[in-house]
């Protein structure tokens, strides 16, 4: 009993740790590729705005890693449309936070050829690692 207080005191102290000082990192590469047109022409994405999402509860305490890949499409003014999930490790752990923090996102908006476009078929990467300290 006294290994499980102390077990439940480190996850404790690690999940607070990891609130305040950002212990874990949630990575995004901020120049994504959209496609144009129907031959695809692929342009690229700037992000005016993005915000991170929260790591869950639950895969903080239990020390889960893993990433989602998600697909939108971006509207001509640079409004995320849409955005669903292609792929995801764990499953059921990191989706519903990727989704909510990509629906606020803001991209510059995308043009082709000096018009104002729709960029479909965007796809981001966001992996949920915990930092090495």
């Amino acid at each position: 009993m006294k290994r499980m207080d102390h077990l439940n005191e480190s996850v404790t102290k690690l999940f607070v740790t990891a609130l305040v000082t950002g212990l874990f990192s949630i990575a995004a590469s901020a120049a994504d590729l959209g496609y144009v047109g129907e031959d695809e022409t692929e342009i690229s994405l700037t992000r005016n705005y993005s915000k991170q999402p929260t790591f869950p509860r639950k895969a903080l305490r239990m020390g889960t890693e893993g990433y989602v890949i998600v697909e939108f499409d971006v509207d001509t003014d640079g409004a995320v449309l849409d955005p669903y999930v292609v792929e995801s490790t764990p499953q059921g752990v990191f989706e519903r936070a990727s989704i909510k923090a990509i629906r606020s996102w803001v991209y510059q908006p995308p043009n082709h050829n000096g018009q104002s476009v729709k960029a479909n078929n965007v796809q981001v990467k966001l992996t949920f690692a915990f930092q090495a300290q």
